[in-house]
C-alpha cells in the first residue's frame, strides 16, 4: 500500500473487475447526467427523464433496460408525462394498451427480424406522421387508421408500379390478380358511360355535379355499340352534362370524357412532368443497376446518414 490506497497489483481479481463495472457505471453515469442537463436547457418539450432502470451494464458495454413482466410497460417520458415512448411486452396485440405501444422482434423472438409500431387494437387507433418547416407549425402529413387506410396530405412519388392486388376471382385459393394504374403527364380525371339516344338521336349525359369545378380542358370519345352508325358531341359541357348526336334513332354510344384537375390545390401546386436533379440527386439514378450501375450511384444509397455524415453538410454533389 502507498499513500492510503490499494496497491491494485495485490487485489484479487474479482476486485479487479468489480471496479472496472464500477468505473464504466460511472462513466455512463456521467454522460448520462451531462445529456440530461444539456436536454433541460432546450425547449421545455424536449424529453429528458427516464421511468425505469438499467439493470445490467456487462463487460462489453451494452446496456439492457429491465424487462417489463408479461402484459406489462415500460416508459420513456417527460416529466409531465405527456408524451414519451412505451414498450408493451406481450406475445400479441390485444385491446391493450390502450395508448401508443412500439414492440420489436429480435431474432430470439418468434417473429425472426420484424418491428411493429402499433397504437393499440382499437377502432380509433391512428399512426400519424407529422412534421413541420423550420419556423413552422407541426402539421400532420400521414395517418394509418385501425383498418389499415392511409391518407397522406402531400404528394406520393412512386418509383415502381402503383398497383391494386386481390384474391384472383376465378381461383382465389391458388392465385393473385394484379392491375397497375394509369399513368400520364397531366393529371387526369376519366369519366365514362354508356347512352342510348333517343327516337330523334339525341341523348343527354349527365356528369357529376361537381365535374366543371374540379376540372378543365374536356377531352370527348364516342364509340358506337351494336352496328355502324354516326355519333358526334352535339354540345359540349356546360352545366355538368353535355349532349350526343347520332344519325339513327335508338343508338347505344359509349362515351368518355377526361378532364384536366383544376380545383384549388391544382392551381396553387400545378402538376409538372420534367424536373431537373439538385443537389446529391445530380449524377444519381433511382434504380442504379438498372442502368449496370453500382450502388453508390443510388440516391438511396447517397442519401443514407453515413454517406451524408462522410461528406459533410456543404459538400457538392457526389458523381
Amino acid at each position: 500500500m502507498t499513500s492510503g490506497r490499494p496497491d491494485s497489483s495485490a487485489l484479487p481479481q474479482v476486485a479487479k473487475r468489480t471496479l472496472r463495472r464500477r468505473g464504466l457505471m460511472a462513466g455512463v453515469a456521467a454522460a448520462t447526467a451531462a445529456l440530461l442537463t444539456y436536454a433541460k436547457g432546450r425547449d421545455p418539450e424536449v424529453a429528458y427523464a427516464a421511468d425505469g432502470n438499467f439493470d445490467n451494464i456487462n463487460m462489453n458495454g451494452s446496456l439492457n433496460i429491465t424487462l417489463a413482466a408479461p402484459n406489462t410497460v415500460r416508459d420513456i417520458h417527460t416529466t409531465t408525462n405527456n408524451g414519451g415512448l412505451r414498450f408493451y411486452n406481450a406475445p400479441a396485440l390485444t385491446v391493450s394498451p390502450g395508448g401508443a405501444a412500439i414492440q420489436f422482434w429480435g431474432t430470439g423472438s418468434v417473429l425472426n427480424g420484424q418491428a411493429y409500431i402499433d397504437s393499440g387494437a382499437h377502432d380509433n387507433a391512428f399512426i400519424f406522421l407529422r412534421t413541420a418547416g423550420t419556423g413552422g407549425t407541426i402539421i400532420e402529413r400521414m395517418h394509418i387508421d385501425a383498418r389499415g387506410n392511409t391518407t397522406f396530405s402531400g404528394d406520393v412519388a412512386i418509383s415502381g408500379m402503383k398497383q391494386f392486388v386481390i384474391d384472383h376471382p376465378l381461383d382465389p385459393d391458388n392465385k393473385y390478380l394484379y392491375h397497375s394504374s394509369i399513368e400520364g403527364p397531366e393529371q387526369f380525371n376519366v369519366y365514362s358511360g354508356n347512352v342510348t339516344t333517343d327516337g330523334n338521336g339525341q341523348a343527354t349525359v349527365k356528369l357529376p355535379n361537381y365535374f366543371e369545378a374540379l376540372n378543365r380542358d374536356f377531352r370527348y370519345q364516342l364509340t358506337v355499340i351494336g352496328g355502324f352508325a354516326q355519333a358526334t358531341v352535339a354540345s359540349k359541357v356546360q352545366s355538368n352534362q353535355f349532349t350526343i348526336r347520332t344519325d339513327k334513332p335508338s343508338v347505344e354510344v359509349s362515351w368518355q370524357v377526361v378532364g384536366i384537375r383544376n380545383d384549388a390545390r391544382a392551381k396553387a401546386n400545378p402538376f409538372v412532368a420534367e424536373r431537373p436533379k439538385k443537389g446529391e440527386e445530380v449524377g444519381s439514378r433511382i434504380h442504379p443497376e438498372d442502368f449496370d450501375l453500382p450502388q453508390d450511384r443510388g440516391i438511396r444509397t447517397r442519401r443514407s446518414p453515413e454517406n451524408v455524415i462522410r461528406r459533410g453538410p456543404n459538400s457538392g454533389p457526389a458523381r
